[in-house]
């Protein structure tokens, strides 16, 4: 007698309720990995306008500004509508960043929100040290990114508590 070789029902049955148990736990740790990626992601854009902005006024040896953008048009504007680099005088856009993603919160503090470097490098506007929040909605535990910027000019980030 030939026997035929597959799966039995029951085989089937009890591959199914594993594959079920181990997506049902992956899904959570997976949507909890997307926002903590889509946060720095967030932060590191700021971070690169920041250096941006460092470095062309260093280049330059001249002022330049990173400010919240108008539609990426004017500053100053709000932080959820993109920010821009460009000469303190306006006369020239440097670089302009779109909206981020929809939902994304940006607080600053400390100072007006224009952050303008001068020709060594140094923050020069505001007088003191800032700090931009940013964050998601949603947010849980320590996947919010806190940015400071210095008076000479140094950026870092550190992950902060959701509020």
């Amino acid at each position: 007698m030939k026997r035929n070789l597959g799966f039995t029902l029951i085989e089937l049955m009890v591959t199914l309720v594993v594959l079920v148990i181990l997506i049902t736990v992956a899904i959570p740790s997976f949507t909890n990995l997307i926002q903590n990626s889509r946060s720095a992601a967030l932060a590191n854009s700021i971070v690169i306008a920041l250096n941006v902005a460092r470095s062309e006024a260093v280049k330059r040896n001249t002022l330049v500004n990173l400010c919240p953008g108008n539609d990426g048009t004017a500053c100053p504007g709000s932080w959820a509508n993109g920010w821009i680099v460009q000469l303190n005088t306006g006369a020239a856009t440097i670089q302009v960043w779109d909206a981020p993603d929809t939902g994304a919160v940006i607080a600053q503090t400390g100072g007006n929100s224009t952050i303008r470097f001068d020709g060594s490098g140094r923050m020069t506007l505001p007088a003191a040290a800032v700090t931009i929040n940013s964050r998601y909605p949603n947010c849980t535990g320590q996947q919010a990114r806190q940015i400071q910027i210095s008076t000479t000019g140094r950026v870092s980030v550190t992950r902060a508590a959701c509020p």
